[in-house]
């Protein structure tokens, strides 16, 4: 910028051209990130304007390469807060480095989800999308591809795509907590489930039901709940009433166990004595209930670092021809599980 009878003026192209030495042209391809320039000359060029107080206009960028340098994120209610939460924090801290904003909008149901994907693809309000929570007849993902839109999945979608997908095993982690809960004893372990259209809670209500056979265990019993506390807490109650009563309870997230946990201790029963109880998510808070809970931890943070890394290749037109492997949930033992009495 430049100061003019009191008030700030604007760098202009012939400005920066004449100071560089090059054309206007060259100065507005340069600029604006256009093919055409060698990277000595932008480099050159960009250095000069800045040095004359240049800063890049987003909104001219935008309208001169029809993008709008925004990515969407659309989160569904009720959303897993502390995983979502870092994921976001992810996304953020590599796009405030780039020229992209993130654009978040909350909805509380299938119709106002359509909405918000519909308004967000087709509305021209962003170049890309994160879609979380793959579901097994999802709309979102046809949408998106009929709006030409790139996207990144964290989970596997269901139809083949060249976008990228980010994904995680969780084989090892769910092993662990079932060998750990073998291990003191227990031989009727419950689930409390996530919602099984969501194609990720139900690998995982599977991949819990194969490890419990592999044991000689019980794979039964188990609940389909909504990843809220009044969802896990009613679904604890009911594996209460169960004869025989589960010795241990395995739950989707710890927003469910930590309400399961209240409801074991209204009936008068203790944990880890009478019942045993391993959440999901590894909260901040996890360590410091009574008693600490064990659980399995994921990377929310990496999580939203890779996606948002991923997303912007997809939108400057890589392909992706295999799913991107991210950082695998662990188990991490702590005092809510021990020996059944």
């Amino acid at each position: 910028m430049r100061e003019a009878a009191g008030r700030r003026q604007a760098v202009r192209i012939s400005d920066v051209a004449r100071a560089a030495g090059v054309s206007k042209t060259l100065v507005s391809y340069a600029l604006n990130d256009r093919a055409g320039v060698k990277e000595s000359t932008r480099a050159h060029i960009v250095a000069t304007a800045r040095s004359m107080g240049w800063t890049p206009s987003f909104r001219a960028r935008a309208l001169s390469a029809s993008r709008a340098y925004t990515v969407g994120l659309v989160l569904r209610i009720p959303a897993e807060g502390h995983y979502f939460t870092g994921l976001l924090a992810g996304l953020q801290s590599v796009l405030s480095t780039s020229q992209y904003s993130l654009l978040t909008e909350v909805v509380d149901g299938d119709e106002a989800e359509e909405d918000a994907y519909r308004r967000l693809a087709l509305g021209g309000r962003v170049d890309g999308l994160v879609l979380t929570d793959p579901r097994h007849d999802d709309p979102r993902f046809r949408l998106v591809r009929e709006a030409g839109l790139a996207f990144v999945s964290l989970g596997r979608p269901p139809e083949p795509t060249t976008m990228p997908v980010l994904i995680h095993d969780e084989s090892r982690a769910i092993a662990d907590a079932v060998a750990h809960l073998a291990a003191l004893g227990h031989r009727r372990i419950a689930q409390v489930a996530g919602p099984q259209t969501v194609a990720a809670a139900g690998r995982r209500r599977r991949l819990y039901q194969k490890v419990l056979r592999e044991h000689d265990l019980d794979d039964t019993s188990w609940l389909e709940a909504d990843h809220t506390a009044a969802g896990g807490r009613a679904a604890t109650v009911k594996l209460l009433d169960e004869e025989p009563r589960p010795t241990a309870i395995v739950y989707a997230n710890d927003l469910m166990a930590v309400a399961g946990m209240s409801a074991i201790h209204e009936r008068g029963l203790r944990v880890p004595a009478d019942v045993s109880v391993i959440g999901w998510d590894d909260l901040a808070v996890a360590p410091y209930l009574n008693p600490p809970l064990s659980t399995v931890g994921r990377h929310p943070f990496e999580d939203g670092r890779a996606a948002a890394r991923l997303l912007l290749e997809a939108i400057d037109g890589q392909e992706f021809a295999e799913p991107v492997p991210a950082a695998d949930p662990t188990f991490v033992a702590r005092d809510s599980a021990a020996r059944p009495a």
